[in-house]
């Protein structure tokens, strides 16, 4: 796992951190808007995140990325956790 991409402005921070150019995770945040955006991406594709907006956390399931459920406050450390049993789970690492 390698931290890949790193943007920032005074507001803003984006990251992706890399097991290979297929799997990666990444991380957005406006601290202005109060946005936190985390999501694990596999082949292109969106398969478990976490996202605040509005003051509110709400999950895309590993069972059904596309839904929006309502969550409880998770870390940039808890969803990374989170997102390595999502990968072994799939046998990807």
């Amino acid at each position: 796992m390698q931290l890949v991409g790193i943007d920032f402005t005074d507001v803003t921070l984006i990251s992706r951190i890399g097991f290979s150019h297929e799997i990666f995770m990444q991380i957005y945040a406006n601290i202005q808007k109060e946005k936190l955006n985390m999501t694990l991406i596999v082949a292109g594709e969106r398969i478990y995140g976490v996202d605040k907006e509005g003051g509110f956390y709400h999950e895309h399931p590993f069972e059904n990325p596309s839904l929006h459920v309502s969550a409880e406050p998770v870390d940039i450390e808890k969803f990374i956790v989170k997102s390595l049993e999502v990968l072994k789970t799939m046998n990807l690492i």
